[in-house]
């Protein structure tokens, strides 16, 4: 009772730290609201820990939301960061010379450059451009400091470890905000990572080659890679090392690691309590009778440290190692094990280590599935006991750590993985069968390569079969459906019902009704949002002209970006606004290199309708463009799109309900010979929407707009002036990022909004 009690505790010390970590500023206001609640709870509460144990537990998340506070990353007084102009762009700055120490090992990024961090230490200025590889620096040099989140080409990174001096030229930047609901924000990753600038390398010297000869772990890691990527080939190789080291311990292919993560099997690409499962359960049956239990506990850490450095030093693999040692003590002291006292000491040391793991979602994931195989297994079990033990051994442990999991899920990525339960049930088998195999192999072939390889050939079957069966439930429609953006009352709301079911066994008996009540936490704001939604979404893309339509539940997208665009901008916005099919999308680019990017949208969320403004494009793989001719009006629900001109792409959008009018102007990036658009005979409009390029003042007048929207950071500065003399609000994505209009008739910048929060 003890043990529960202090889980318990510790349990409501996360809970109340996080709350408090969501709103720092109110942190005295819900200590003092908490302290009565935890005199008054247990009076209605018999299973409740006594109320002195419940201050207790108030006083730990007090103390652990001041040391977050205390070890979050701030600017240090010579950090380089403070030497970028408050204006410069990725790219535009003037080029400059760094020289620090590798801080980690490198990673090839989607765009095929190798990343890694720097420890700053000096910052020199370059004269001149970049010609035939000689740089002449400047008489400006200073000291600085600071992590430097660093690209440059893939071969310049081949050989990097960390500790290693190096000198690179390149760009400085400052990392850039987000700028679009939903949307990824670099800053935010950087600086939680202790980082306040960025660089793209474009030449880097080693001052000293003798620095990447000396032996490190990620040699040994290479090793291990090369040893299981050699009789495998890409993908099988790096995908059976990842199973065993994590992912990022190799650099897998991205569009693997991404169809993995799209049928819910992204775990099975890190390392964790598996592994280290194996690593024990081989070391005490090898050595039961051939070493004494002091020998088998010293050879115990010695392997978890190893795989420890191996795979490196990630919340999941710290947290799954220091549960493995938590096993060795029990063992060493003769003592039986706690398993969730050993999770939440895991948890614990973690956060003293680095606190800010707390928001990170591998960290999360990780303690909460493993939370889940420890208090719901076995109730699981008992439900299933009508089904063979394996049968039911492989339904009942990736459902309970679905449970614990899926709420945090559909908190940061607004997704619903729709095959995850069955595609973990198939895999199951395969992910154990490859994974012992490969840390078999991983240990042979980092001692003798050709048997590690050997080892690892045989592998090949079972790694091609799962990989098959992940491309099978990739094929099948809408692989997951997005939820939108939970509120944090639902979040919590969640995990309250799954723990008062955990916590009061009586309340195992109503699971069914538990579970449909948790369904309806989710799906009935979604549907009240859905039925009566209206709005217009400008995002922020790097001067791409890009809308969303939305008009209960359906969904017009105007234009897309490249690659990037998509997968950072568009396709975060779309889940988090729970998209789960485009009924209509438009393209007035033309270009058709470009077009190929609506196929990559299509493999995630659905489109029903495709059309290009003025003309029909057959000629774009699969995909064939509707045209929207020329002073033809289309209605789609309540919004009528009509085509004024094609070159550039000009038409109008109308909400007749709302009385409201879009103009909007394209680029005309497909034919400069052709003579300049007449763009007085325009009809007035209240929104104007146009590239950024220079409008004529003849032509503002003739439309008259009350707002415009500019899809760039560096409007035309006489354009704007005679916008702003004619009395328009002007808006550019650029500087206010993602512009939304809703059926409240308001205009609502997204970095104003987030400021105001």
């Amino acid at each position: 009772m003890r043990n529960t009690q202090a889980v318990i505790v510790l349990c409501l010390a996360y809970v109340i730290g996080l709350l408090i970590t969501f709103a720092p500023s109110v942190r005295w206001g819900m200590i003092l609201g908490a302290i009565p609640m935890a005199l008054i709870l247990p009076r209605f509460w018999k299973q409740s820990p006594k109320w002195q144990l419940l201050l207790v537990a108030i006083a730990i998340a007090t103390c652990a939301s001041f040391y977050l506070e205390f070890r979050i990353p701030k600017l240090a007084t010579n950090d380089i960061s403070k030497y970028i102009p408050a204006t410069a762009e990725r790219g535009t700055s003037q080029f400059t010379i760094v020289q620090g120490v590798v801080d980690s090992y490198p990673r090839v990024t989607r765009n095929q450059n190798s990343q890694f961090w720097l420890n700053a230490t000096q910052l020199n200025d370059i004269q001149g451009e970049i010609e035939e590889g000689k740089l002449r620096p400047a008489d400006v040099s200073r000291p600085v400091n600071g992590r430097v989140y660093v690209t440059v080409p893939l071969q310049s990174g081949t050989g990097l470890q960390p500790g290693v001096e190096v000198s690179i030229t390149g760009t400085l930047y400052l990392p850039q905000v987000n700028a679009n609901p939903g949307g990824f924000s670099f800053r935010d990753y950087l600086s939680q990572s202790g980082g306040f600038a960025g660089m793209r390398g474009v030449q880097l010297r080693v001052p000293d080659e003798s620095q990447t000869q000396k032996w490190s772990w990620g040699k040994l890691r290479q090793r291990v890679a090369a040893a299981q990527v050699k009789w495998l080939d890409v993908p099988v190789g790096p995908l059976v090392t990842a199973m065993v080291l994590g992912s990022d311990a190799v650099d897998l292919p991205f569009d693997l690691h991404d169809r993995f993560v799209r049928v819910g099997l992204a775990h099975a690409l890190a390392a964790s309590g598996f592994q280290v499962s194996l690593i024990l359960n081989a070391i005490l049956t090898l050595t039961r009778k051939r070493l004494s239990v002091v020998g088998q506990f010293n050879l115990g850490v010695v392997a978890l440290l190893i795989f420890l450095c191996l795979a490196g030093f990630q919340p999941a693999v710290v947290r799954s190692v220091v549960m493995g040692m938590a096993v060795l003590i029990a063992l060493r002291t003769k003592r039986q094990i706690e398993p969730l006292s050993s999770l939440f000491l895991a948890g614990t040391l973690l956060l003293i280590i680095n606190p800010l793991w707390v928001w990170d979602i591998g960290f999360e994931l990780s303690f909460l599935a493993t939370l889940g195989l420890i208090v719901t297994v076995e109730p699981l079990q008992k439900k299933l006991d009508w089904l063979p033990p394996t049968i039911a051994d492989l339904i009942t442990v990736p459902l309970a750590a679905s449970i614990w999991t899926l709420p945090i899920q559909l908190y940061v990525f607004k997704v619903f993985p729709l095959y995850s339960l069955p595609a973990n049930v198939l895999t199951s088998p395969l992910i154990s069968i490859i994974s012992i195999g490969g840390t078999v192999g991983a240990f042979v072939g980092s001692i003798i390569p050709v048997f590690g390889s050997a080892i690892s050939w045989l592998l090949y079957p079972p790694t091609q079969l799962l990989i098959w069966i992940v491309d099978l439930f990739n094929y099948l429609p809408s692989t997951s459906f997005a939820v939108g953006q939970i509120a944090l009352w639902q979040l919590f709301a969640l995990y309250g019902l799954i723990l008062a079911v955990w916590a009061v066994p009586k309340l195992q008996r109503n699971w069914q009704l538990l579970t449909f009540v948790s369904i309806l936490l989710v799906l009935i704001p979604l549907a009240v949002w859905k039925t009566s939604e209206l709005q217009i979404t400008v995002l922020a893309s790097n001067d791409k002209q890009i809308l969303v339509i939305q008009d209960r539940g359906h969904a017009i997208v105007v234009n897309t970006g490249n690659e990037s665009v998509t997968r950072f901008v568009m396709l975060p916005f779309l889940q988090q606004q729970a998209i789960n099919q485009i009924d209509r999308a438009i393209d007035f680019n033309r270009d058709r290199s470009a077009l190929n990017n609506w196929q990559s949208l299509a493999a995630t969320i659905p489109i029903r309708e495709f059309y290009s403004i003025g003309e029909e494009i057959t000629d774009s793989g699969v995909i064939k463009f509707n045209s929207l001719p020329v002073g033809k009006s289309y209605k789609f629900d309540r919004v009528a799109i009509t085509t004024i001109k094609t070159n550039p792409a000009i038409f109008q959008i109308e909400i007749p309900d709302f009385d409201q009018k879009w103009l909007v102007i394209g680029d005309d990036t497909t034919d400069k010979a052709q003579p300049a658009i007449d763009l007085e005979q325009l009809t007035p409009a209240q929104i104007l929407y146009w590239s950024g390029a220079k409008l004529t003042n003849r032509s503002i007048l003739s439309i008259h707009p009350k707002i415009a929207i500019a899809a760039t950071a560096n409007p035309d500065p006489e354009t704007v002036k005679l916008l702003e003399k004619n009395q328009v609000k002007v808006y550019y994505t650029g500087r206010d990022g993602a512009i939304q209009w809703t059926n409240e008739g308001e205009f609502k910048p997204y970095l104003e909004t987030e400021r105001s929060q």
